[in-house]
């Protein structure tokens, strides 16, 4: 599969990637590591790099998958919600128009996804006679960023993005409004804003889609199944973690049936 955007390591640009198949270690993992998380772009850079098996040709390492731009760590967090068997589902919404909550129901695999731009990651912008020159923000920007003053954090964030070209003295909103909109032509996204109209009203409504929801998602249920497991077939929880995904559901399904139940 193919990154929208890719990381770019030595002028080399690698777009291809692949998921580690799913197991329980790794479900459980994942729900750890978001648990514990000390700030969603970490959350992010770690959780990607336990569930890729590679980037490019060589393994996902946390400071790679830090290098990736931020629309290639939605994309990827979103395929893996996919990975793990989720394939959208029902959202909630309050109406703008009449204030009534409604639910409608999102298929990931319906939603576009955009390609880079032609000179990704890097923008130029011409400003009041000078040439420059921005590339996208990463993972490792957002990270890095958490730990700057409020105060500084735009103009930080500003000076890093920064490639070449001089830099006025004295920069106001205008610039970082035509920065914004030319790094905004080449980067890579998914969608993360619906319409979605209200039934009571016919309404519609901007929805904000969380590109980050697969780090909500908690090891309950995980939790019980291992139990049920352990208690019908006495196998320890490494043995149960272990096995693919596929098969510890049809163990559980052969339980449920041995029971009378179906699942």
């Amino acid at each position: 599969m193919r990154l929208p955007g890719g990381l770019i390591e030595q002028e080399t640009r690698s777009r291809d990637w692949s998921f580690q198949p799913v197991s329980g270690a790794l479900e459980m993992a994942l729900s750890e590591v978001a648990q514990a998380a000390a700030s969603m772009p970490w959350a992010v850079t770690r959780v990607l790099s336990l569930a890729l098996e590679r980037l490019g040709n060589q393994p996902a390492t946390e400071e790679r998958v830090a290098g990736l731009c931020v629309g290639d760590r939605q994309f990827l967090m979103r395929e893996l919600e996919l990975h793990l068997g989720v394939q959208g589902g029902w959202f909630h919404a309050e109406c703008s128009g009449c204030g009534s909550r409604f639910d409608f129901q999102v298929q990931y695999a319906e939603l576009p996804v955009e390609e880079a731009g032609p000179t990704y990651p890097q923008a130029r912008v011409q400003w009041q006679g000078r040439q420059m020159c921005f590339r996208l923000p990463t993972g490792e920007d957002q990270e890095r960023l958490l730990t700057i003053p409020p105060e500084s954090a735009q103009a930080w964030l500003f000076s890093q993005v920064h490639l070449e070209g001089d830099l006025p003295q004295e920069w106001d909103s205008d610039l970082l409004q035509v920065v914004d909109e030319a790094l905004e032509a080449v980067a890579p996204g998914i969608v993360t804003r619906i319409q979605a109209n209200c039934p009571e009203c016919g309404a519609g409504n901007e929805v904000e889609l969380d590109p980050y929801r697969v780090l909500s998602l908690n090891s309950d249920t995980l939790l019980r199944e291992v139990h049920q497991l352990a208690s019908h077939y006495h196998w320890s929880e490494a043995e149960i973690l272990g096995l693919p995904r596929t098969r510890r559901l049809r163990y559980l399904e052969l339980i449920d049936r041995s029971r009378g139940m179906t699942r």
